[in-house]
């Protein structure tokens, strides 16, 4: 082998590892559970109708910030316990006991995407319980 079949030998050896190690899954910042699939599902992004409300904190809270989130093998007891979600009264029942493990990175997220993720990957429902005025006082979170 010469010297120059030599170089481009290995040069195509380089740019084949470099391009394998760009071709990252779908081009979100999202992880995969333990068996390999995606955490969440595709409609998980579209948050039209998930918890609206009129309530201007609430909506202020859930969609105003973003947020940088790497959650490893988070249960349905654990995750609203975790920032950015912390910051607010869930009522929960029914909750999974034997769940898949929530598995999910993101740089630039809201509550409310987040939120919805979480309902999705464990298919819980989630509404507002409201006080006597019809304020918001809590998010539901059911089995």
């Amino acid at each position: 082998m010469t010297f120059r079949k030599g170089l481009l030998l290995s040069s195509l050896i380089t740019l084949a590892v470099f391009l394998s190690s760009c071709a990252g899954g779908t081009g979100k910042d999202a992880t995969a559970d333990a068996s390999g699939a995606a955490v969440g599902d595709a409609d998980a992004a579209s948050t039209a109708g998930f918890l609206q409300t009129d309530y201007k904190p609430i909506m202020k809270w859930l969609d105003d910030e973003r947020f940088e989130v790497d959650y490893k093998h988070m249960t349905p007891q654990l995750i609203f316990d975790q920032v950015p979600l912390n910051d607010i009264f869930y009522e929960t029942s029914n909750l999974p006991t034997a769940a898949p493990a929530f598995n999910f990175a993101q740089k630039n997220i809201s509550r409310r995407e987040l939120l919805k993720r979480v309902a999705s990957h464990w298919k819980l429902k989630m509404s507002f319980a409201t006080d006597a005025a019809g304020k918001p006082t809590a998010v539901k979170v059911e089995g």
